[in-house]
């Protein structure tokens, strides 16, 4: 890709709804105006059109929901949705899209400003008057407990003894009216936040979000060090502050073009069973627990709002966007560190459990060494799976990356197992487990697909692909030709 191409056509905010018509324009997103009912077939036509890779879906007349409001489904389902986020051509490649996250999430911090009214705040209903079934909540597959509001949300809560404030996409099921459920759980930022509160017997303030721009989405997703406000990375990789606005009855701040904005409180021993929940690793795992109540004080909302959601399962669907958080900080990490890497990727087939690293290999235990700082990251320390290549593999080519594996993975010498490593509480293989919830019960591996460092050269076999076969002029010739003599495809 020429360089120009590369760089971010739109540096400043970018609206929510100026996403979503761009996304239209360029073909990646369609209208859907049957009336659709969003209990029994939304997510159906969700769940159909992610394993095809079809374009994001507005349902814009639904089945009992309020005139005027709306549900966009899978609006981060495919990198060509999330180039479009950061300004880029649909085209740009993983490869690009990982440098420039990369950049931006180790880039400049931009704290918010507070301005005085926004969109958000068109239409306020407080106390009895909030009612959740004025929005177009969708039960998303028949197993789940019950309607999902909050899969593509941002859940705001405020540190119990700093002034850190935290962004983060914690799942809620809605109870009722006024209540949902909240997944904040021991290992994620939210909930560490949470028991704090508890310890202290203190009631915590809690947002939640859908809408503003969509790099909300993205940074709130990824693994921002405990401390750093995601606000304030979202405003450094714009290039502007975000502009808040006050909530109505808590003491927190929201986007003022968010979509929809629910207010309230989770109380202490307040819980509710919640779950299950078909998640990103493509089973239902969670089962039903009992887990934080998020009460609700205030619903405000947008002029015709819209409700983004996600419908979860076998990949590809919009956990694309941890597929772009973690190929870029295991990238920014191991080239930190010096190791000569090539690229880094996270493959949209593995249920973000595996990453791939094509590398130089210029001395013994390189692969060990990258398998160690891809685990010690944050962002991938839930990717049980390390495959390392050699150069010549494309890691985002999984074709290339199987055949290295079972052709160059010795299954004596190669396979590295390392046991009790902490997996993902929703990670099917530990799905019995009785501390599932704390990531117990499996471990990681890495599988090393590089040439033995002691074989000479002539030892290791040749690899017929043509771009390592051929002389650079025939090369030439052949791709100037191709597509002429009809055999592009």
């Amino acid at each position: 890709m020429d360089q120009t191409t590369t760089q971010p056509t739109h540096t400043g905010l970018m609206d929510f709804r100026a996403w979503i018509n761009e996304l239209e324009r360029t073909g990646h997103l369609v209208k859907i105006a049957d009336e659709i009912d969003p209990q029994t077939e939304a997510g159906a036509i969700m769940r159909l059109a992610n394993e095809r890779q079809s374009p994001a879906q507005w349902f814009t007349n639904l089945k009992g929901a309020m005139p005027g409001s709306s549900l966009l489904g899978g609006p981060f389902a495919t990198k060509e949705r999330i180039a479009v986020a950061f300004g880029l051509p649909p085209d740009t490649p993983y490869s690009v899209l990982t440098d420039v996250f990369a950049d931006a999430l180790h880039g400049k911090r931009i704290k918010p400003v507070i301005v005085p009214t926004g969109s958000c705040q068109e239409n306020v209903l407080l106390g009895d008057d909030v009612d959740l079934d004025l929005l177009p909540v969708a039960k998303l597959h028949p197993q789940d407990g019950g309607p999902y509001i909050g899969t593509l949300n941002i859940g705001v809560c405020k540190d119990f003894d700093t002034d850190w404030v935290n962004w983060g996409t914690y799942r809620g099921m809605k109870h009722d009216k006024k209540s949902t459920g909240l997944w904040l759980g021991p290992l994620n930022q939210g909930g560490q936040i949470l028991k704090k509160y508890r310890a202290a017997d203190k009631v915590m303030e809690y947002a939640m979000f859908f809408g503003g721009d969509p790099m909300h989405n993205i940074v709130a997703s990824s693994s921002v060090p405990p401390g750093v406000s995601e606000v304030d990375v979202v405003g450094g990789i714009r290039g502007e502050p975000v502009k808040l606005v006050k909530c109505k009855t808590v003491d927190l701040y929201v986007p003022a073009n968010a979509e929809i904005v629910l207010e309230g409180t989770v109380s202490p021993g307040d819980e509710k069973e919640e779950g299950p929940f078909g998640e990103y690793p493509g089973y239902v795992v969670s089962g039903t627990n009992a887990r934080p109540v998020f009460r609700l004080t205030a619903l405000t909302y947008r002029n015709n709002p819209i409700l983004p959601a996600t419908c979860l399962g076998v990949p590809v669907d919009d956990a694309v966007m941890w597929v772009l958080e973690v190929a870029a900080s295991v990238k920014e990490a191991l080239r930190t560190k010096g190791v000569p890497i090539i690229d880094v990727a996270v493959p949209e087939f593995s249920g973000c459990h595996a990453v791939v690293v094509s590398t130089k290999t210029p001395h013994a235990g390189i692969p060990q060494l990258i398998s160690s700082i891809s685990w010690a990251d944050r962002n991938a320390s839930y990717f049980p799976y390390v495959i390392v290549v050699d150069e010549d593999i494309d890691p985002w080519n999984l074709g290339e990356v199987f055949h290295a594996m079972c052709t160059k993975c010795n299954p004596v010498r190669d396979i590295h197992i390392h046991p009790g490593y902490i997996n993902s509480p929703l990670t099917p293989y530990i799905a019995g487990h009785p501390l599932r919830e704390l990531g117990a019960g499996g471990g990681n591996v890495l599988l090393d697909c590089t040439w033995p460092i002691e074989w000479k050269a002539e030892q290791r076999p040749h690899r017929l692909a043509f771009k390592n076969t051929y002389p650079e002029a025939v090369k030439d010739k052949v791709l100037a030709n191709f597509a002429r003599w009809g055999l592009q495809r």
